[in-house]
Order: C-alpha cells, then sequence, then structure tokens
C-alpha cells in the first residue's frame, strides 16, 4: 500500500471488555464500546464518541437492491447485509460512497477491503473475540505491510558451488523494475533479489517471477516472519520489496524447485556485517544496484554494491524471532 492510500477505518467491537487492547494492538482505528469502556486510547464508536451515528456515518441493513437507493452518499455509510455478500458494497462503492462494510471474521473483512481493488473505506468486525482479533490483525499484516530499511553492502566474493536445488517464486502478480524479495543465508541479512522482468534476447521476460535461490535460503514474509524457501507453496504470502523499501504483499503461484548450477554471493556492508545467499548461476537472476537497477549475478564483479536489508539479530522459530544467541556462517 503506498504512503498515499487512504488509511482504512478499522472499527472493532470486542466481544468483551478484556480485548479491547488485544484489538488496538491488532490494527483498530476505532473500538465500538460503551461509555466508561477502556478504549486502549482509541477514538469511539457511539455516543458521545469520536464517531457517532446520524452525525458521521448512517447506518442500514441492505436486504434488496432497492435498499441501496436509500444510502447517503455524504457521509460514511454502515452496511449490514442481511446474508454476508459483497454486491452492495460493490454497488455503493461504484456510486461514490464510502463504506464501512459489517464483518464476522477477518477472512469477510480481508475480501470487504479488497473488493474491486481499492476495497470499502473501512470494516465494523463485531463481537470479535481474542482468536478472530489475532486473525485480523495477522491478515491486515498482510494487507499493508510496513515498509522495510535497505542499506547497501559491497560484493566482496562470488563462487561457484557445484549443483543445487534452488527454488524458483512465481507470483500471482507482476513485479515493476526494481522490485523483488528479500532472500538470504542467514535470517538476518538479506539481498534483494530482482524479479525475472527485464527483456532478454534469450528466453521472455517474467515479471511475474523471482529466482530466488537455494531452498535452505530464508525469504521474508508478511508481519517480520521468515520462511525457507523450500516451504513456500502456491497460496502462501510473500514479501515484495521495490529498491526504495516499499512493500506490499503477493502469493505464490508456485514454488519450482529445480536442480541448476548455483552460485554464492557475498557481501559486506560498511560496519563489516556479511551477507550470503547461494543463487541460480544465469544471467536472468539478478540483485539490485544501488540506483535501483537490476544487475545480473553474471556481470556482478567485487567491489559492487548492492541493495540489502539488516534485520535485528536473534534467532527464529518457526519463522518467528525469538532473543537468543546464535552465529550464522
Amino acid at each position: 500500500m503506498s504512503d498515499s492510500t487512504p488509511r482504512k477505518h478499522i472499527w472493532i467491537e470486542p466481544a468483551d471488555p478484556a480485548t479491547a487492547r488485544a484489538a488496538g494492538e491488532a490494527g483498530a482505528t476505532a473500538l465500538v464500546v460503551p461509555e466508561g469502556a477502556d478504549t486502549a486510547d482509541l477514538p469511539r464508536v457511539g455516543a458521545g464518541g469520536a464517531f457517532r451515528e446520524g452525525r458521521d456515518f448512517e447506518r442500514y441493513r441492505i436486504e434488496r437492491e432497492s435498499d441501496e437507493e436509500a444510502v447517503r452518499p455524504d457521509r460514511l455509510a454502515v452496511i449490514e447485509p442481511t446474508e454476508w455478500t459483497i454486491i452492495p458494497a460493490e454497488n455503493l462503492i461504484a456510486r461514490g460512497v464510502d463504506v464501512i462494510q459489517v464483518v464476522d471474521t477477518a477472512e469477510q473483512a480481508k475480501l470487504a477491503l479488497t473488493i474491486m481493488e481499492q476495497g470499502v473505506a473501512g470494516i465494523w468486525l463485531r463481537h470479535a473475540d481474542a482468536a478472530t482479533i489475532a486473525a485480523l490483525g495477522r491478515m491486515l499484516a498482510e494487507l499493508a505491510p510496513a515498509p522495510v530499511e535497505l542499506t547497501d553492502a559491497r560484493i566482496s566474493a562470488i563462487t561457484p558451488v557445484g549443483m543445487g536445488d534452488r527454488s524458483c517464486l512465481d507470483l500471482i502478480g507482476e513485479l515493476a523494475p526494481g522490485e523483488g524479495l528479500l532472500v538470504g543465508s542467514f535470517n538476518h541479512a538479506r539481498f534483494l533479489i530482482h524479479s525475472e522482468n527485464v527483456d532478454n534476447p534469450h528466453c521472455a521476460a517474467r515479471p511475474f517471477r523471482v529466482n530466488a535461490g537455494a531452498i535452505h535460503g530464508y525469504v521474508v514474509t508478511p508481519g517480520d516472519r521468515v520462511r525457507y524457501l523450500a516451504e513456500m507453496a502456491s497460496g502462501d504470502p510473500a514479501l515484495v520489496v521495490d529498491s526504495d523499501g516499499h512493500t506490499r504483499t503477493l502469493a505464490v503461484g508456485r514454488n519450482k524447485i529445480e536442480r541448476r548450477p548455483m552460485v554464492q554471493i557475498e557481501a559486506v556492508d560498511d560496519d563489516g556485517t556479511r551477507y550470503s545467499a547461494i543463487l541460480q548461476h544465469a544471467e536472468t537472476i539478478r540483485l539490485v544496484s544501488l540506483e535501483g537497477r537490476a544487475v545480473s549475478v553474471l556481470d556482478l564483479r567485487p567491489g559492487d554494491r548492492v541493495r540489502v536489508s539488516l534485520a535485528e539479530r536473534g534467532g527464529r522459530h518457526f519463522g518467528r524471532r525469538v532473543e537468543e544467541t546464535i552465529n550464522e556462517r
């Protein structure tokens, strides 16, 4: 999601007061709670709150298409279809109405926030227990991942290492020039591996593809998690990153694992941190230069500088960060 994208309304109605703070941590922008209840320092929806029915929004129960004609276009419209469906929201978005869709699950929220590409203006998650709030938080992290801080490192060694199993991730959308995935042999130090959207006289461009490297490598996924490349499968989310650190999420369409000649790329940043990745040894596999250009591993030379990401040091347990002493080499 770009910086210019309007922020969505995420209204959460906790099932009990104890889950109000969890709702705030999950990404709520306002809470639907009674006066005097804990709002975790968030705006409140309801009488006397920051969002008041009749002043800031109107509520509508949609049973048939004719009910949509009564929706006012000049203020937020909270709509509750009699059965879960996206068509009323689509119709109202097409009319220019800012829709708040009432939902009961994180899955319904994700669909509502992405319909017709732009999605509704927000969601009202009602009667939300702790598990539903946690699921919503994970979904929001996928839809609007935080930017990544990139730096640069100097190539120190390029070493052929023989045959190996490499993972080629085909995503369900096209990547732009400068975009790719963060991959590395170490969980804290990753290269930005460019997509295959560059024209080549020997084969057609594949703008949906990132030839990501040896199967042991880590790849960054939304929510500050990493996965082994070997684990990635159709439907899994991947974190797409551009040369400026902007991020978005695309699902994997397939993971092609094939035996290929491999090369180890090593680099060192200005603080002496070592970066390493083992990639396929072919001209279509590219890193990203300081200028955001794709650079083939066959054209890399010691001393060249490329875009990298350095995470906080520590270990990982099933992809989640843990505080422990670890030495990767």
